[in-house]
């Protein structure tokens, strides 16, 4: 994973924009706000809806930059596409065309199904894997059309499966305290902001394990009784420890 270096400067560790939030869906833009916010520079979010409940949830989060020109992504180097989208209206091909790394979480999967970006990581849950590729999404599947669609599949679950269509890791630390709502779009935020500085592979797998980890630190404290936010909050104390070992 890659490491800031001594000399670096604001932005030179990682620029990162997300696209997504609807008037239905403020929060999931917020979740991966919170879990990208301590592992890059600089964070946006260009609200798919300009719902005005949702900017201003947004603003509360001071890590955050609210920014009304698309034109920008290409400043950008990495782009998390589609949560909290829900029917919000959207160029979703401007985003694959000019994003130079490109995450699709969410309701971006439904727009993406006919054409998936090559290079990109997608990160489906089972009944978003199954819409997209018409079958099951067991290792040897994900594995399969990784390499059909030329990218890297983080396909959730109780286990998570990471495949780039040649290797395949599966990970399955964690506890069920992460199946509240929300917990995938602090998955989403955190591998989005890897990406900007590693490849995508490395990205999909580090972020899985991370997120999952971060869960079991706070199964130690709370038992199952915590939240997404909680998890998001947790992350950065799980990559501390896990650098440690």
């Amino acid at each position: 994973m890659y490491m800031p270096p001594k000399d670096s400067h604001k932005g030179m560790n990682g620029k990162l924009m997300i696209i997504g939030g609807s008037g239905d869906y403020h929060g999931a833009p917020m979740f991966s706000i919170l879990a990208a916010r301590r592992f890059v520079d600089l964070l946006y979010l260009y609200p798919a809806q300009k719902d005005p409940y949702l900017i201003n949830a947004v603003k509360t989060i001071p890590e955050a930059i609210v920014v009304y020109d698309i034109k920008r992504i290409k400043e950008m180097d990495c782009t998390l596409f589609g949560i909290g989208l829900s029917d919000a209206k959207f160029n979703y091909k401007k985003v694959i065309k000019e994003s130079k790394k490109l995450v699709i979480d969410g309701d971006g999967l439904k727009l993406i199904k006919n054409k998936i970006p090559k290079g990109s990581i997608l990160t489906p849950h089972e009944k978003e894997f199954q819409r997209l590729s018409g079958m099951k999404g067991t290792k040897e599947n994900v594995k399969n059309m990784a390499k059909k669609w030329g990218c890297v599949i983080l396909k959730k679950g109780a286990q998570d499966i990471v495949s780039d269509g040649k290797k395949v890791f599966i990970i399955s630390n964690g506890n069920s305290g992460m199946t509240k709502g929300g917990t995938g779009d602090t998955l989403a935020g955190l591998v989005s902001a890897l990406f900007c500085k590693n490849d995508a592979y490395a990205s999909a797998v580090t972020g899985s394990y991370l997120n999952r980890y971060a869960g079991d630190i706070l199964k130690k404290k709370y038992g199952f009784w915590y939240c997404a936010s909680d998890l998001a909050d947790s992350l950065a104390e799980s990559y501390k420890t896990i650098l440690k070992q």
